[in-house]
């Protein structure tokens, strides 16, 4: 007697059966085991997966926990900023870090660029600092530069 395995794949569903099958004329095949395992999608699953596009039943807890994580990472960076321009007299206590007003992003980019060629205030590169830190800037780099600019010996211009 032959062994063979039997599979049925499914959208939401794999079959399986495990049959004996006759060599001989005298031999009778016959089926050993049989199963299938269901997998439920939701309608929006179905058409997701009946496009090509792979379909986890966890993607969308894996997305929001990135997401939180981001969050949490982004959070840390600021704090840690502002911890750091903080120790090293950039910004006070009772500075307002939000952009409102003619402190926009806009005017924040145009600080940016300005500082390239012109001296800002220490307040400004705060600032500047502040919104570079939004898409990533390792605080460790942060704390070099605010070193930097104390050895200069400057207290209100860079």
């Amino acid at each position: 007697m032959k062994k063979i395995l039997g599979l049925d794949l499914g959208t939401t569903s794999i079959g399986w059966a495990l049959l004996n099958e006759a060599e001989d004329p005298q031999e009778e095949s016959n089926i050993i085991k049989a199963g299938v395992r269901v997998n439920p999608l939701s309608s929006d699953e179905i058409q997701d997966f009946e496009k090509g596009k792979s379909v986890t039943t966890n993607a969308a807890r894996t997305q929001k926990r990135s997401a939180r994580h981001n969050l949490q990472r982004y959070k840390y960076r600021r704090d840690t900023l502002i911890q750091i321009l903080k120790e090293h007299g950039f910004i006070t206590d009772s500075d307002i870090l939000s952009e409102s007003g003619n402190k926009s992003t806009f005017e924040t980019y145009h600080l940016r660029a300005k500082a390239v060629s012109e001296e800002i205030s220490l307040k400004d590169l705060a600032r500047v600092l502040l919104m570079i830190n939004k898409k990533h800037c390792p605080p460790m780099v942060v704390q070099m530069l605010c070193r930097s600019v104390v050895d200069m010996g400057t207290s209100s211009k860079v």
